[in-house]
């Protein structure tokens, strides 16, 4: 009878350390599963940031909707990590860039149904992308490798939302789930040979979980060296229990304390991996924070605009946009150590000025907002005080400096309004400030929504199919100074809508800048200029104007270029026109783009030249044939001072080689003062407005048939 009460107690020590073996095995196997899915969790996170970050920016929409052979594009998504492309809207391969150096279409590496599941999974439309704030992510294979594969559409930061699912360029940043992540998991987790098991084998010493992918099918199964806590626990113990098998239950409390010490260790690296979750969260923080400034950055701004509660008192919330005056000057004329210190002691002004009535951000290179709580008159209140506070000089590095800050204020007054729409209309009253009191704070009003109402009306008719048919051109005759005959003429955009009426030339061309419209207008005053050309008397010319969007854009360039190859017009009769501001925005492109036009025999027009940069250290740089002289200086013939600066700037051009062409002459004592000074052409009311093409060829048949005895002189 003992020897089965015996039996049955050893019997039963063996059935209870079998059941806490098993049970510390199996919890061990579970908890290292929850590790790796965490582990996955925090990658997709991490790619679903970057991959945002990376498409949500002006520099990228700028450069990814023109031509990808840019080396902005390769330099900054052609790096070693990762796999990066651009697609189109209909997932064709524009961009690509593998590690390997063998690039096939995303179709291919990814395959064409989890293809087809990323473009359908895009947002509907710009708003849409800047709305939901970060990269969506699926898991899939690349080739044969599971992989992450992060996608969004590459969207400008603020202004006009224009794009939608039909004209996305979309960035794709995919991360390879390979052998050698597995690696760097397993030291991070304590888990021996991690891998990838392809067919979903295991040896009997290992545990395993499966990866599925977006659609729920399995692509892969993550294999591992079982811990087994509770058999090493029996295995270090054995020689004990044999030894001591009479003393079973002392053992089994033994054993069952030993599993419980090697579950608690492993339930301290299950803690270890919260903490590291942890610690990506307080990474994110960080992410979140201007390095240089210590304020928010541009992502938590727009995180916070988001999130952001609207208040029970309409009148209590306000976004503001601030962006520093006179500061590339100091950044460039002192270096950017002090401009660097500059926005530091910005930041403070800000801080000290604001309070805890404002959270503030650095948004960009010299731009800021905020989001105050008060009500437009007291944010105005504030933004009058920054604007004070800033404007004041500063020492800065044993130099003093002097800035001034404009600020746009968008204030909450309408429960209709969303806080990002208040951005939007803090955005359009710091352009106002900008161009009407600059160094002081703007709040949007009424007025100023008239205005924004306006111009939404004017982009959306410039999209209609019926611009082009409405869009006309007009020329305005050019004369030269020595013989009063018309030498050319330049073309003047003119469109009357038939919804709006007649559309300022000045309005709808500023708002066509803002999108890629401004081509359309480009090659259509291109064409009317080789129409004119084929009746126009020989020797004539004509000046065709060219934005800064067009002569940074190749695509735009290559029209122009293969027009005027497939015409019949002589191009040494055309002359493309450009801004000294379009051409200093990006200096070596245009200079590329304006030694192409000069390649094939065009001309080139420095027009404006007085009003932007006018930087004599770029103008001999600069492939140019002509030089127009701003209106403003025309107008003031009458201050010596006018007449000095054109003076020299006409001693200057023959200097250079270049001929010099005075824009706004209107009176006859204006004309006689340049043929004095031996300007070579002129242009302004004097001899004409802007007119009609039909009657502009008119107009320069008739000079071109007198003789030049019967030529009218402006003085003799």
């Amino acid at each position: 009878m003992l020897t089965v009460l015996i039996c049955l107690s050893v019997l039963t020590s063996v059935l209870i350390v079998n059941f806490l073996v098993w049970n510390a095995d199996d919890h061990a196997d579970r908890l290292s599963a929850v590790s790796i899915s965490g582990a996955i969790d925090r990658e997709r996170s991490r790619i679903s940031n970057e991959t945002y970050i990376n498409a949500h920016w002006d520099d990228a929409f700028a450069h990814a909707y023109g031509s990808l052979d840019d080396p902005w594009i390769v330099s900054q998504w052609g790096t070693p990590i990762g796999l990066s492309y651009v697609i189109d809207a209909h997932g064709r391969t524009l961009f690509a860039h593998l590690p390997s150096g063998r690039e096939p279409p995303l179709a291919d590496l990814i395959g064409p149904s989890t293809l087809k599941t990323l473009l359908a999974s895009a947002p509907a439309n710009e708003t849409a992308v800047r709305r939901r704030g970060d990269a969506m992510v699926l898991i899939g294979k690349a080739g044969t490798t599971p992989a992450l594969i992060a996608f969004s559409p590459i969207v400008r930061e603020n202004g006009p939302a224009t794009l939608d699912k039909s004209s996305y360029r979309i960035f794709v940043d995919i991360r390879l789930l390979d052998d050698k992540l597995l690696e760097e998991w397993g030291k991070g987790f304590g888990l021996r040979h991690l891998r990838w098991s392809r067919n979903g084998a295991t040896a009997e010493d290992e545990a395993s979980t499966g990866v599925h992918d977006w659609s729920g099918a399995l692509i892969g199964t993550i294999a591992w060296k079982r811990l087994a806590p509770g058999t090493l626990a029996v295995r270090e113990l054995l020689p004990v229990i044999c030894l001591c098998i009479v003393s079973f239950l002392a053992v089994a409390a033994v054993i069952a304390r030993r599993v419980q010490s090697l579950s608690r260790e492993l339930t301290v690296q299950s803690h270890s991996a919260i903490e590291a979750g942890r610690q990506e969260r307080e990474a994110r923080l960080l992410a979140d924070s201007d390095e240089l400034t210590g304020l928010y950055n541009r992502r938590r701004f727009y995180a916070d605009l988001e999130s952001a509660t609207i208040p029970a008192n309409l009148n209590a919330m306000t976004v503001g946009w601030i962006d520093l005056d006179r500061f590339k000057p100091i950044n460039d004329t002192f270096g950017h150590l002090v401009g660097d210190r500059v926005l530091v002691e910005v930041a403070r002004l800000l801080r000290y000025t604001a309070g805890s009535i404002a959270t503030l951000y650095r948004v960009g290179g010299d731009e800021f907002a905020m989001i105050v709580w008060l009500d437009g008159k007291g944010a105005l209140q504030l933004a009058e005080k920054i604007c004070t506070v800033v404007a004041a000089p500063m020492r800065i590095c044993d130099r003093q400096v002097s800035l001034g800050v404009s600020i746009g204020l968008g204030a909450f007054v309408d429960p209709e309004l969303t806080p990002v729409d208040l951005a939007k209309r803090a955005d359009h009253a710091l352009y106002h400030a900008k161009r009407e009191k600059s160094g002081q704070a703007v709040l949007f009003n009424l007025e100023l929504e008239r205005q924004l109402l306006d111009d939404h009306a004017i982009e959306g008719e410039l999209h209609t199919t019926e611009f082009e048919t409405e869009l006309y051109f007009d020329v305005q005759p050019i004369v030269s100074v020595k013989s009063g005959a018309v030498v050319g003429g330049e073309l003047l955009a003119r469109w009357t809508s038939k919804r709006l009426g007649v559309v300022e030339p000045q309005r709808f061309v500023k708002i066509a800048e803002r999108s890629t419209l401004i081509h359309v207008i480009t090659r259509n005053a291109m064409r009317r200029a080789l129409e004119l050309l084929e009746v126009l008397p020989p020797g004539k010319t004509l000046s065709v104007n060219v934005s800064a969007c067009d002569l940074h854009s190749a695509d735009t360039v290559d029209v122009i270029l293969d027009m005027v190859r497939n015409s019949t017009a002589d191009p040494c009769r055309l002359c493309i026109e450009v801004t000294e501001t379009a051409v200093m925005r990006n200096l070596d492109a245009a200079i590329d783009a304006l030694r192409r036009f000069r390649a094939i025999g065009m001309q080139v027009a420095l027009d404006d030249f007085g009003t932007g940069y006018s930087s004599l250290s770029n103008l001999h740089r600069l492939p140019l044939d002509k030089v127009k002289v701003d209106r403003s200086f025309a107008l003031n013939f009458d201050n010596s001072y006018s007449v000095s600066i054109i003076d020299a700037v006409v001693n200057l051009c023959h200097s250079l080689g270049l001929v010099c062409i005075v824009e706004g002459v209107e009176t006859a004592s204006q004309a006689i003062k340049l043929q004095n000074i031996g300007c070579d052409l002129m242009q302004g009311y004097l001899f004409s407005y802007p007119l009609n093409s039909k009657v502009f060829v008119a107009f320069a048949s008739r000079w071109f048939a007198l003789r030049d005895e019967d030529r009218p002189r402006i003085a003799g």
